[in-house]
């Protein structure tokens, strides 16, 4: 009997040992419901609501922090079990002094995805759900590969795609999955930010996209820049942006896109911001026989949030003219949302 409580406690003081050495898990999420109207578009239903859920843990490797972050989404359909999504996840190795490398599949850890749009806003982007776009391509993919690290007060932050389907970001997510054949599309992108005085952020990006497909004839590499800065007075920030981008498939125009906005702190639970974008299509396109005709896309968009501890209530009225390059395409988006973070 002694024998078997000694082997006993071995046992689970072993046990105790895995235990603490476990990664734990943390959870986070939301829930959110939703009111639109819609101009230039079918509203449908007006009622929406969408669930996601993040599952994040760390723990030391050699000194090191390993880190795991992923997501569920769906879309409040609770008559579909194929409605929820495993939307993004990452695995990051932080090396102190060394930087950081990973592998993200979504989540838009590294490179100019970080900055596509980093004028100040309220709640979301203006050109979110009109049809418009901000002009960058190929920026932030599935399955790619990053690298970041910060140098005398500067981050530079490195996305690498080692290959993905033609003219798309995604590829196989699977355990040994990969994008197949005809699948050669590649590149990388990098972005550089910083602060250079009090009150100004800034940043700077570029990336390119090789076409080396089957139909790599028709196809231009994809190439695209774009640049920020951004200043805080008080409850107040000011931004600008620039960015473009060239190449693509046959018959794709080049952008030169311009974002100025504004948003004011009223209080620290009141936010309010107005933005507009400015998106010239049709410079330069692609291998196309026909003459270029210049579009300009018009974005404007009013930005209001209110939160109340866990509960955030925001507002999003935005409109489009020519949207997504195609004249007299006009749309009008107002959005009324009402999320509970837990």
């Amino acid at each position: 009997m002694n024998i078997k409580k000694i082997g006993l406690s071995a046992l689970a003081g072993s046990l105790a040992v895995v235990s603490a050495n476990a990664v734990e898990l943390s959870v986070s999420g939301k829930t959110e419901v939703t009111y639109v109207s819609k101009e230039g578009a079918t509203t449908g239903n007006p009622f929406g609501m969408g669930n996601s859920i993040t599952f994040s843990g760390s723990g030391d490797v050699n000194g090191m922090t390993a880190t795991y972050t992923a997501a569920i989404a769906d879309g409040g359909q609770a008559n579909s079990n194929t409605s929820e999504t495993f939307a993004s996840s990452s695995l990051m190795l932080d090396m102190g002094d060394m930087g950081t490398i990973g592998f993200d599949q979504g989540v838009g850890e590294f490179g100019v995805s970080t900055i596509d749009d980093k004028t100040p806003y309220a709640y979301e982007e203006q050109w979110s759900y009109v049809g418009s776009s901000n002009g960058l391509r190929a920026a932030g993919g599935a399955n790619v590969v990053g690298y970041k690290n910060t140098y005398a007060g500067y981050q530079i932050s490195l996305e690498i795609d080692p290959g993905h389907t033609n003219n798309s970001s995604t590829g196989a997510v699977g355990d040994g999955g990969s994008t197949g054949a005809g699948t050669d599309d590649h590149g990388w992108n990098v972005a550089i930010t910083g602060s250079p005085y009090d009150g100004i952020s800034a940043g700077l990006g570029y990336g390119i996209e090789k076409h080396d497909n089957d139909n790599a004839e028709n196809d231009d590499d994809s190439q695209f820049v774009t640049g920020y800065v951004n200043y805080a007075m008080g409850a107040a920030t000011v931004g600008l942006q620039r960015s473009s981008g060239t190449g693509g498939s046959n018959g794709t125009s080049s952008n030169e896109v311009l974002i100025y906005g504004v948003s004011y702190s009223i209080n620290e639970n009141l936010a309010v911001s107005y933005s507009e974008m400015e998106n010239e299509y049709g410079i330069g396109t692609i291998k196309s026989s026909s003459a270029d005709t210049a579009v300009t896309e018009d974005t404007k968009g009013l930005g209001i949030s209110y939160t109340m501890g866990a509960a955030s209530v925001r507002v999003l009225a935005s409109e489009a003219d020519n949207a997504g390059g195609t004249e007299a395409n006009d749309k009008e988006h107002m959005e009324i949302s009402l999320m509970l973070a837990f």
